[in-house]
């Protein structure tokens, strides 16, 4: 099996690359902070990551240098520090382009624009894509090439392009299976998965959630094993198995603290909190949505902002307070709008629409009870009877 680094790259050295500079100390403590990082343990990789860097940076800008910096700040990325994570690929790019290095500085380009795909600046994050594709394919890179072309897809995914999405996706899984890199196919079929879940087909994307766990654990991926387990299980809850999500989401949540991954938590929260609602506990539910929205306050991951925004209104939903309601819709809308996720901005316009027919129906209701009420000789509740 490859051994494989914290943002998908591989962890030897790549046909074309300059001789590394890694003496074998350094060398070691980069495999105890790769060891560190797949066993979940953020502040121990840092840790090793931090003494490499030490050491590596004594030398100057070097291709060495460059994937370490890129390394530490996936695993920033990965516990849901985003803004240390962009400085450090950023930083990472620099050095790269310092270094000569084309392929390092493609992965930071690629590394940057999953930042800004989080944040849900689209636009910037499809540029950075199509700029680091470039430098992939001179370098003859595939496995970074394929990595592209799956976050493309989820790009075409979020702004409701499912079909296109789902043809980036298989086409990302055939290159990851062609160069046996089973991290790539694993997240292939997780985002494939996701595009079956929004498309309804909820038996489909349990099946290829499953696949995809299966190949997380046989890697020892415990960040890759429980994002996948928490988007299983939403298709668990959409094909109405809330017992079994029940499971699947506290085990996912026991990876993410035991990473101390603030992001993964808020998600699993925000899943409990769905789960709860059906249940008709909307108490419960609202407490567990506060609870993430308190891990999310940086405001870092504007996809689940706005995911947050809907579940609340939900629950605000499910107690005919349609006031509170619509205002969360209408955040999330604008979050949404502003990604260009033309797909959830017209189903939250449909809720809306249905919550004010609703309450026009309602009121006309009320007027009509009312004024029968006074005909027939009965007072009305705010005037006293003659």
């Amino acid at each position: 099996m490859n051994r494989r680094t914290p943002d998908g790259s591989p962890a030897d050295n790549p046909r074309g690359r300059r001789p590394s500079r890694e003496t074998a100390e350094t060398k070691d403590f980069v495999d105890r902070a790769r060891r560190a990082t797949l066993n979940g343990a953020c502040d121990e990789a840092i840790g090793w990551y931090d003494r490499a860097l030490l050491s590596l940076s004594k030398a100057g800008p070097s291709p060495d240098l460059a994937d370490v910096l890129r390394w530490k700040g996936s695993v920033h990325a990965d516990c849901g520090d985003t803004s240390e994570a962009d400085r450090l690929y950023r930083e990472s790019g620099a050095v790269a382009i310092a270094a000569g290095y084309k392929r390092g500085e493609a992965h930071a380009l690629n590394c940057r624009a999953t930042i800004a795909q989080r944040r849900g600046e689209l636009a910037v994050a499809e540029s950075l894509y199509h700029q680091a594709n470039e430098l992939a394919t001179d370098a003859n890179d595939v496995r970074l090439c394929a990595m592209i072309l799956r976050n493309l897809g989820i790009v075409a995914s979020i702004r409701g392009h499912l079909d296109l999405a789902v043809v980036r996706f298989l086409e990302s899984y055939e290159k990851a299976r062609e160069i046996g890199d089973e991290d790539g196919q694993c997240r292939a079929l997780n985002n494939v998965a996701t595009a079956y879940m929004e498309d309804g087909r909820y038996a489909d994307a349990e099946l290829t959630y499953t696949s995809a766990i299966k190949l997380a654990r046989k890697r020892g991926d415990r960040a890759v094993e429980c994002g996948c387990r928490i988007n299983l299980c939403e298709a668990m809850i959409g094909a109405g198995k809330l017992a079994d999500a029940e499971v699947e989401c506290m085990a996912a949540l026991g990876i993410a603290d035991w990473r101390g991954d603030r992001l993964r938590r808020a998600e699993g929260l925000k899943v409990l909190a769905i789960i709860a609602r059906h249940r008709g506990r909307d108490h419960e539910a609202e407490s567990l949505i506060e609870e993430a929205f308190d891990l999310t306050s940086a405001g870092e991951d504007a996809v689940l902002a706005a995911q947050l925004r809907q579940e609340k209104a939900e629950i605000y939903r499910m107690r005919r307070n349609y006031t509170h309601a619509a205002k969360l819709f209408t955040e999330a809308r604008e979050i949404f709008k502003r990604m260009g996720a033309s797909g959830k901005v017209q189903a939250i316009d449909r809720i809306l629409a249905k919550m004010e027919a609703g309450r026009a129906s309602g009121a006309s209701a009320t007027s009509a009870q009312s004024t029968t009420s006074r005909s027939s000789g009965e007072s009305s509740p705010s005037v006293p009877p003659i």
